[in-house]
């Protein structure tokens, strides 16, 4: 029965600050009830190495398994929890063990009723998966999900082994005289520190080198459209132009009173050059360019783009990041729009205004709420925010039923980049 509580412990604690299943407290329990009449009475003294082994093999399928059913996690991901699992099932019985042999050496009174011990003792191991849920629990996994390659996996499998071995070590030294067993206690527990220790900082540094990278791909991604602003400006113009040039050419035929089919053709031709003569005038060049651009591309997807903006409170920043900016606020808009199986309802409404001494941009877009919709816009909305902290902004995003919304506030009094 201590075996199936340390197990219900560690699971809580682990499992708790991850993404969980709907009704993940019922498949917890379930999971719970599917582990006690199959978990051996390991915890209460001295087992056979057959049955310690055999409770660490049972324990890692339990745990990989009760990860994949009560989680959103790759299996990968689960089969890492439950490596975790194995040493936070063991480390509080161990430490009890070994703090209840040191207060006794000491001459401390330990409780003297069976069921004293065991209050103290639940006590104990409730103070413990506390601690583990405040620290290791809530900080390790990124945005309450692991992201576990083969080479950490296969570390940690070579960690969670040498940490079962140990705990074996250490039942086979309990069950020897105290002067042989207290000089092979201390050596065998640290190594399970260390283990443990190299377990979280493996995890620590493959989460910094996924950062990094994740880093590299924000910069290229936000370089790449500080250039890009030119090549914009060029296309726009360049449409313009010929938009422009098509419709003096649609006049012209028109003085040469053609008959009725030709003049349906003409009005055709007419309307589809206002379709993309879409030149948008904010007061801010750079605004007009990013404006004119996206909105090409929203007709293109049959997306009606609803646009009040005062480009003028945006004077401030610098031409590439105001591009930037809009860019990847509305790339991902224009994505969600583009799938909805509802097209009354692609639309995408932007207000740029200033408010109390703030430039605020406001970006309301429709979601596609079935499961298959592609996701997207997690690289965009970094580069938004990082954006605005430059400065001294702030980026909230919220999404509510069917919508989605942006809001960016950017400073006026401090228009300096930091």
């Amino acid at each position: 029965m201590m075996v199936w509580l340390l197990l219900c412990g560690a699971s809580l604690a682990f499992l708790l600050p991850l993404r969980h299943r709907p009704r993940f407290g019922g498949r917890l329990a379930l999971c719970w009830a599917a582990a006690l009449p199959v978990v051996p009475l390991q915890g209460l003294g001295p087992a056979l190495p057959g049955v310690v082994l055999g409770t660490a093999a049972f324990a890692l399928l339990w745990a990989t398994v009760t990860a994949r059913f009560c989680t959103e996690q790759e299996w990968t991901a689960c089969c890492y929890c439950g490596i975790w699992l194995l040493p936070l099932t063991d480390l509080p019985y161990e430490l009890w063990h070994l703090i209840r042999d040191i207060l006794q050496e000491q001459g401390v009174t330990w409780p003297g009723t069976p069921a004293a011990e065991v209050v103290v003792y639940l006590a104990f191991v409730a103070v413990c998966y506390t601690a583990v849920y405040g620290t290791i629990a809530r900080t390790m996994p990124e945005e309450r999900v692991y992201h576990i390659g083969p080479r950490q996996l296969s570390s940690a499998v070579v960690l969670g082994g040498i940490f079962v071995f140990q705990f074996l070590t250490l039942q086979r030294v309990w069950s020897m005289p105290e002067a042989v067993s207290d000089q092979l206690i201390a050596p065998a527990f640290l190594t399970q520190l260390y283990c443990l220790t190299l377990l979280y900082l493996q995890t620590e540094l493959f989460k910094k080198s996924a950062m990094q990278k994740e880093m590299d791909a924000l910069n290229l991604l936000y370089d790449r459209q500080r250039q890009q602003y030119r090549v914009a400006r060029q296309n726009v113009q360049i449409i313009n132009k010929k938009c422009h040039e098509l419709k003096v050419q649609i006049a012209d035929l028109r003085r040469l009173a053609p008959n009725a089919d030709t003049r349906r053709s003409l009005d055709e031709a007419e309307q589809a050059a206002r379709l993309y003569d879409a030149d948008i005038h904010t007061g801010n060049e750079v605004l007009d360019v990013a404006l004119t651009e996206k909105s090409l591309l929203c007709e293109s997807h049959g997306i009606r783009l609803n646009c009040v903006a005062d480009g003028a409170c945006l004077r401030f920043l610098e031409p590439g990041d105001l591009y930037a900016l809009f860019a990847n606020a509305l790339d991902p808009a224009i994505t969600a729009a583009s799938h909805l199986a509802q097209r009354d309802r692609a639309m995408i409404d932007l207000l740029v205004c200033t408010r109390q001494g703030f430039a605020v941009i406001n970006l309301v877009y429709p979601l596609d709420t079935a499961p298959e919709s592609p996701k997207a816009g997690r690289y965009e909305l970094k580069v938004v925010r990082r954006i605005a902290q430059k400065y001294g902004g702030t980026v909230t995003a919220e999404t509510r039923q069917e919508f989605a919304s942006l809001k960016v506030l950017l400073p006026l009094a401090e228009n300096t980049p930091q």
